[in-house]
């Protein structure tokens, strides 16, 4: 099956960074992924047996008149879950609420509808699949602005991702040094 998503893709060089925070994880089932696979989902937008060549273009047309600002992303902890570890949020997600509601909006010109978003939107990043035994969180204070919004075509099963199409965000409306400045990681503080 082929599942095609639009996410924001976590560049290489902080994918990397993000990668040797997980510390190493027990448990039989549990396989981390390839930190070149690390990306936020924020929705899906089609699943079918066959490879749909002609979906990009639609998609395109969706996004011809813009794309809403990139936001900021407050990360918080990985955690373990039932179905693996994922880096997830903390604090106020507001921003990046407002432009996926922005991005969903523009997919509907092309009666394009999410998936599985029944829930609403619950952003993170998959570090892992499988059950992790023995696995305490981790605290990772780092405020992520994703540079690109990405089409990606996955081949269900097989952990392959194909980025279809790319666009570049326009930098937030109000003055943000974590988008100029590499998107360091926050420092933990400790309680005394």
């Amino acid at each position: 099956m082929f599942r095609y998503f639009l996410g924001f893709q976590v560049a290489a060089d902080r994918a990397g960074w993000l990668a040797r925070q997980l510390p190493p994880v027990s448990g039989d089932l549990f396989a981390g992924l390839k930190p070149q696979l690390y990306h936020m989902t924020l929705c899906t937008i089609a699943e079918t047996i066959e490879p749909q060549p002609f979906l990009s273009g639609q998609v395109a047309k969706a996004f011809a008149a813009g794309l809403p600002p990139a936001s900021a992303i407050p990360f918080g902890t990985i955690v373990a879950r039932d179905t693996g570890v994922e880096l997830v949020t903390a604090g106020r997600i507001g921003g990046i609420r407002q432009a996926y509601d922005a991005i969903i909006a523009r997919l509907a010109t092309q009666g394009i509808d999410p998936m599985h978003r029944k829930s609403g939107l619950r952003p993170h990043i998959t570090l892992g699949y499988g059950r992790a035994a023995d696995f305490d969180p981790v605290p990772l204070a780092w405020t992520w602005t994703p540079r690109d919004l990405v089409l990606i075509e996955s081949h269900v099963g097989h952990r392959r991702h194909r980025v279809l199409q790319r666009w570049t965000l326009d930098a937030p409306p109000q003055a943000s040094f974590d988008f100029m400045a590499d998107d360091l990681p926050t420092p933990m503080l400790r309680a005394a």
